[in-house]
């Protein structure tokens, strides 16, 4: 505001400039943070998903490879078929 009224313009105080500008990235700031994140949800929903999947994958790669889980269901298919033995023949 010039007060003398003399149409010449008031030069900027920098100081007055500066908290402006404080004020403004701050009100944007305060904006982004209510905001939130609207995909966390999902990212913690996907990374709950792929840990799941990686313990399942490794609760397999247990049972298969170290604790012979294969050896044990070969056991059982060969006592349900008894016709899988060779039939020795008398002659």
């Amino acid at each position: 505001m010039n007060p003398r009224g003399d149409g010449k313009p008031e030069r900027a105080d920098p100081d007055q400039l500066m908290r402006l500008l404080e004020i403004e990235l701050a009100q944007q700031r305060s904006a982004r943070q209510r905001a939130g994140n609207p995909y966390k949800g999902f990212r913690t929903a996907a990374l709950l998903f792929l840990a799941t999947v990686i313990i399942g994958a490794m609760f397999a790669f247990y049972y298969v490879f170290v604790a012979g889980g294969l050896e044990g269901m070969r056991g059982h298919q060969n006592e349900a078929r008894p016709s899988a033995t060779p039939a020795s023949r008398a002659p």
